[in-house]
């Protein structure tokens, strides 16, 4: 993806150097932060100084980019209906917030693959129970 030692550029152009972290988020998942130093790339005092000029047609365009990639969507249907369903949700006994929540861990690890016996059952229901619809 970042062209590094390979014999293509990178997405983002040729990659003169990088510096990543993986960070674990508060329900335990994984994400990664990145610094990326691309050649001949504008440096931050010329990003800066493009897009206060209010004449920029790098501003113009930065903001027509940001505008087009930031969207706020649902799956399951718009903002309201969504917002109804979780005060529905809310309501029912036996409700847990999500947000205040872990996951279920998956059970131990075996090599069974027969579907009968009750290590392969758990491992089933955990797969049921952890699959959002």
């Amino acid at each position: 993806m970042l062209g590094v030692g390979q014999d293509h550029v990178g997405l983002y152009g040729k990659t003169s150097a990088y510096y990543a972290t993986v960070e674990q988020q508060g329900r335990l998942t994984l994400h990664l932060h990145m610094l990326l130093w691309i050649m001949n790339s504008l440096s931050p005092q010329e990003i800066r100084d493009k897009i206060m000029d209010p004449n920029s047609e790098f501003q113009k365009e930065m903001v027509e980019y940001l505008e087009s990639v930031h969207v706020g969507e649902f799956m399951t249907g718009t903002v309201d209906e969504v917002k109804d369903q979780v005060h529905e949700n809310m309501k029912a006994e036996g409700y847990n917030d999500p947000t205040q929540t872990l996951p279920d861990p998956p059970p131990e690890h075996t090599d069974c693959d027969c579907n009968k016996c009750e290590s392969c059952e758990d491992t089933a229901n955990w797969w049921k129970n952890s699959t959002i619809l």
